[in-house]
């Protein structure tokens, strides 16, 4: 898998790219927790440190330094995540393509799934969960707007509507939900379970509080450049047209950082020589894929622990 993504990025220009594993700062995102380290520093006082989530800061420096087009594959690590689909270490792979937007970045993550089954599988085509699928076909795209139009019958992603359907799913609804709780509860129980079960999808344009480093739409400043890849319900990509407004980001940042604070997740501080980089980031696109996901899928295992080393 490794080398069919190698050979699909080298062919096309881009420079692989080795970045730290621990950190001073994480990539920051309401819905992950980093891992805190504890490093003695030269003067025997512990430095808080952290094992990244993604390389995504240290990436954007590089590319704010004139890389060019990079891409990285290394060990990831989530606080808190253990389930038949997440373990708290797993192995990314994310490449940042300069001069290009979110479509751009859909075209080269349909090439790099598809690259990856022919290594694995020597056709384009695969079976998972007793289902086959074509990735030589058509992929499908719908907006995030869509697909709750479609599978949850919510008609508009405005707190009324969200809270409606998810009352209609059994759940109560008071106070303590806001719009983002909304969201992720009938998009987990009523919209995600079908993504990509018929064929390949692609689900793009995210609502605005969906997305810490992505870029607005110029003509509908609500909705982002970003995207998902789903196949036979598995999650395997996540993309976007990277933001570089140094001041939005460091408002979004710390927003992240104070609603992570209150759920408990203490010393996340932001990174200042990032937001200076900012300034010099060229117009670009990054995605990320979970390599274990994806050998998931193209091995048609049900479980990561299958794909991962040791097998638990």
């Amino acid at each position: 898998m490794e080398r069919a993504v190698r050979d699909y990025f080298d062919d096309e220009g881009f420079v692989e790219v080795t970045t730290p594993v621990m950190v001073f700062h994480p990539n920051l995102d309401p819905n992950i927790r980093p891992v805190p380290v504890s490093v003695s520093n030269p003067s025997g006082i512990l430095d808080q440190r952290w094992l990244h989530t993604s390389p995504e800061l240290s990436m954007k420096k590089l590319l704010a330094q004139g890389a060019g087009s990079i891409y990285q594959i290394g060990p990831v690590f989530r606080d808190g995540e253990h389930t038949r689909l997440h373990r708290c270490e797993f192995s990314m792979l994310e490449w940042y393509r300069v001069e290009a937007d979110y479509e751009d970045a859909i075209r080269d993550t349909i090439r790099v799934i598809r690259s990856v089954c022919r290594a694995v599988t020597g056709s384009e085509e695969l079976v998972f969960g007793g289902r086959a699928y074509d990735l030589d076909e058509s992929w499908e795209e719908i907006t995030m707007a869509e697909a709750f139009r479609r599978y949850a019958a919510v008609e508009s992603l405005s707190y009324g509507d969200l809270a409606e359907a998810l009352e209609n799913l059994g759940y109560r609804v008071g106070d303590e939900n806001g719009m983002e709780d909304l969201f992720f509860h009938v998009y987990v129980e009523a919209v995600e379970p079908f993504l990509g079960m018929e064929r390949p999808t692609i689900v793009k344009d995210y609502p605005s509080f969906l997305g810490t480093m992505a870029k607005p739409k110029e003509e509908d400043p609500e909705t982002l450049e970003r995207f998902e890849l789903y196949i036979a319900g598995l999650e395997l990509a996540n993309g976007y047209t990277e933001l570089t407004d140094s001041v939005e980001l460091a408002q979004r940042m710390e927003k992240v950082v104070e609603d992570l604070s209150r759920e408990g997740v203490r010393g996340l501080t932001i990174d200042d020589r990032f937001l200076e980089a900012m300034a010099e980031l060229p117009p670009c696109a990054g995605v990320s894929i979970g390599m274990d996901r994806l050998a998931m899928l193209v091995l048609d295992a049900q479980d990561i622990a299958q794909v991962v080393y040791p097998y638990e």
